[in-house]
């Protein structure tokens, strides 16, 4: 508990999570309030909604935090706030400064939309980290506590340990280096030291201006060589609307601008010239990536959570490789590179390593090269322009919706991709799991039934989830059964095991509710399957949880299960949707 003393002989109380909410909004400087509930929920470990009526009591009964308002009246100018934004009070920066936590003075911040927007991926990162229930990809997570109270919280997520001082709090002698970063975020892996680097790009900056940024972070790494770096280059999308870009406008010639200036940038120094991306592969200690701001916060978070996606890229390969036989008639097995020692890798070494083969046994037989790649960074991009025309298949991480991945262009306008399926052609693999079969859903949905049953009370009697809800019910989607086995073994816990049962109709399930008296009691007499996913989202949407990464983020349910051969692409154009996804 810490004892915090206000005007004259006024003192307050606050418990572990509220000093780390205070704590939190002290060193990034400022928050809107949709990241003040994003901020509560992290320290909470689940999400709770952070009320304007909690807002207001931070502000006018514990005097912890002021209000930095939008003065209608002033010229809009691109860099200004366009929403009110909140930061300590002189009561709670001295309430950090007598517990000895560093923080951004009050006299330093700067109240623009570049810090806002670097404080909104920096605050999805952390969102996305501590809500990481990939069952998927991280078999070893446990996001469920005996009382269920912690379903979505991610296990391997530990606030206590990132340090988000600024860059000249943590780096002794930091003058010396010719950058401070727009955000620094430091903790440990295994012993091992890590800092994420984050450069907001608000699309005033010029291309080379942006290369010697990086030409800055390689020295660095250089002189840091202990030290696991990643630097995250955030492109301003209009994901967080601003007076600059009010809406969301897909980045993706902004980021393969950037990519390609960087293939060819050479830099002077002591009056030699070095390429820019040989540099680059001389300091493996180094990751960066590009991104607009909607998505660079999944680098962050994976990269904090060590998240590993090697083994479900190999059973989602080997499954590919089945029906490449089904289709071909003909004997396709995947095979792992026994040179590589796949238990000891990790989120950033296994990039551009050969993790294994596809095999075709007609005569004579080909060996088909597969690397493991991620969406945003650099490496992947160099690999792709060396790696598809030796006609490697580059494999993604499976995701829960698909992110922006780096075209090369140039190549495919001399060298036309084909539509249809060929081993000697190169090709990217990007596997979705689509909402219904997804198995994170399932946990939310065990969420919405012990969290929000009124919401689940009033749609089987109603047919709504509450008087604003305007969403249309004509088609409701289900989770697919395949999903319920991998749960059920992070359920054994909690003494709750979901059945593999087809969902009941509304209707039914309608005439138990108007009987029901409780809507507590009623939502014990739901299965998780029989809570459509529509209404889901329509929940998520009527709480302040506003996160890319939040489960009321839409996928696609196109497919009723997930088919390993609907996810092969060419990356032949920077507009994803206009890329060639391969026949056969």
């Amino acid at each position: 508990m810490y004892e915090i003393a206000i005007n004259g002989n006024k003192t307050i109380t606050l418990n572990e999570k509220q000093f780390a909410f205070l704590k939190l909004i002290g060193q990034l400087g400022f928050s809107n309030f949709k990241q003040l509930t994003l901020l509560w929920s992290i320290v909470n470990g689940t999400y709770v909604g952070f009320s304007h009526s909690m807002l207001r009591r931070w502000i006018n009964n514990y005097h912890l935090l002021k209000k930095h308002p939008v003065i209608p009246s002033q010229k809009k100018r691109s860099s200004n706030l366009s929403r009110p934004v909140y930061h300590l009070s002189s009561f709670g920066v001295r309430a950090l400064k007598n517990n000895n936590i560093d923080y951004i003075p009050l006299e330093q911040l700067n109240y623009n939309s570049h810090n806002e927007e670097c404080n909104e991926v920096t605050i999805q990162a952390l969102f996305q980290a501590a809500f990481d229930v990939d069952l998927v990809n991280n078999s070893q997570l446990k996001p469920i506590n005996q009382n269920l109270k912690n379903i979505v919280a991610s296990s391997e997520f530990d606030l206590s340990k990132l340090d988000l001082r600024p860059f000249s709090k943590q780096v002794d002698n930091y003058k010396i280096y010719p950058f401070i970063p727009d955000q620094m975020i430091n903790f440990t892996h295994s012993g091992q030291k890590c800092e994420v680097m984050i450069e907001l790009d608000n699309r005033t900056e010029n291309d080379n201006i942006q290369m010697k940024k990086i030409f800055n972070y390689i020295k660095y790494a250089y002189q840091h060589p202990q030290t696991q770096i990643m630097m995250v280059i955030a492109i301003t999308d209009g994901s967080l609307p601003t007076y600059r870009v009010p809406k969301y406008s897909m980045p993706y010639l902004k980021v393969n601008n950037l990519l390609s200036k960087f293939k060819t940038y050479t830099i002077e120094h002591h009056g030699q010239k070095y390429s820019l991306v040989d540099l680059y592969r001389r300091v493996p200690n180094l990751t960066i990536t590009i991104a607009g701001v909607k998505e660079a916060h999944v680098d962050i978070a994976d990269f904090i959570n060590n998240k590993n996606y090697i083994s479900f890229s190999i059973t989602e390969l080997k499954l590919l490789a089945n029906i490449l036989t089904k289709k071909y008639k003909h004997k396709v097995v995947f095979q792992t590179n026994k040179k590589i020692d796949l238990d000891r890798s990790n989120y950033l070494n296994i990039q551009g390593k050969t993790i294994g083969y596809m095999i075709y046994n007609p005569n004579p037989i080909i060996y088909q090269p597969i690397k493991i790649g991620y969406e945003h960074t650099l490496d992947t991009y160099l690999d792709l322009n060396s790696c598809i025309p030796k006609n490697y298949i580059y494999c993604f991480p499976t995701r829960s919706r698909k992110l922006l991945v780096p075209a090369i262009s140039d190549y495919y306008q001399r060298n036309p991709g084909q539509p249809i399926f060929s081993q000697k052609q190169g090709m990217i693999f990007q596997p979705i799991l689509e909402d219904n079969i997804n198995p994170k859903w399932l946990l939310q949905l065990l969420f919405a039934r012990e969290h929000y049953y009124k919401y689940l009370y009033n749609f089987f009697t109603s047919g709504t989830i509450a008087a604003s809800n305007t969403a249309h019910y004509e088609k409701l989607t289900y989770v697919n059964s395949r999903a319920y086995r991998i749960v059920n073994s992070y359920l054994q816990q909690a003494h709750v095991q979901l059945n593999n049962n087809s969902p009941r109709p509304y209707q039914t399930l309608h005439n138990i509710a108007i009987k029901t008296n409780s809507a507590k009691e009623f939502a014990k007499q739901l299965n998780p399957q029989d809570i459509p996913l529509e209404v889901v989202r329509s929940i998520f949407k009527q709480i302040p949880i506003k996160a890319f990464s939040s489960p009321y983020f839409p996928t696609s349910s196109s497919y009723v299960s997930l088919i390993s051969s609907n996810y092969l692409y060419l990356p032949n154009h920077s507009n994803p949707k206009k890329r060639i996804q391969i026949a056969f």
